[in-house]
């Protein structure tokens, strides 16, 4: 039993790993203008992590679940909203400062990179929710394959096209891993229903009709 739990497979707690590395770079970003030495403090800090985090993503840890890259948005703007906090404080600090002409050249900042982060979600986060052109043709080729089969025809393009519309669903052309139900999480004790956990379950039923309406608007 001891060694069963050593060698249990550990997945990665990206709710206690994400937020120490976002604390990390705000905190960098802020403070930056300020004390410039925490820069390279800073570099340090996340060339060791990306040595270890490496290590452990590929070699220690074994995913449990797929959230097909969703994540990645998230922290990509917290990571922006930090830049946009050593941005005003780049501001504040000039203007404490005395200086004239500086705060008002810095003003622009804050609202371009505001700018670029609904640009990275437009240009990037949404269109990553759906295949690529080469999957989606590749999934349009498997279903020529099966209608060709049924019918006992060649394989040719837009064989299955007819069979392909009239089963056509609102995830048909999106990541496998997100059409998927969001789980229900269990009460902590079999037969009580705690707060958190009808919380939790209030929480994800409305994650899931969110996610069913933005993929009927896709459509």
């Amino acid at each position: 039993r001891k060694l069963g739990e050593v060698y249990k497979p550990q997945n990665i707690m990206y709710g206690w790993e994400y937020p120490t590395q976002l604390l990390a770079i705000v905190i960098c970003f802020t403070y930056a203008v300020i004390a410039p030495v925490i820069l390279p403090i800073g570099a340090l800090f996340f060339f060791g992590a990306l040595m270890i985090y490496k290590k452990q993503v590929l070699y220690v840890y074994t995913p449990i679940y797929e959230s097909g890259g969703m994540l990645f948005p998230g922290a990509c703007d917290r990571t922006l909203f930090g830049l946009v906090c050593g941005q005003v404080t780049f501001i504040g600090y000039t203007a404490v400062m005395k200086g004239t002409y500086e705060p008002t050249f810095l003003l622009p900042l804050p609202f371009i990179t505001f700018y670029m982060m609904r640009h990275f979600r437009i240009a990037y986060a949404e269109p990553a929710k759906r295949l690529s052109m080469e999957r989606a043709r590749e999934l349009d080729r498997k279903h020529d394959r099966v209608a060709a089969a049924k019918q006992s025809v060649q394989v040719e393009p837009g064989v299955g096209m007819e069979e392909l519309r009239n089963s056509f669903t609102a995830s048909a052309y999106r990541q496998p891993v997100l059409t998927e139900e969001y789980i229900e999480p269990m009460p902590y004790r079999r037969g009580f229903d705690d707060e958190l956990t009808t919380e939790a379950i209030e929480f994800v039923r409305n994650a899931t009709k969110k996610a069913k309406t933005e993929c009927h608007e896709i459509v």
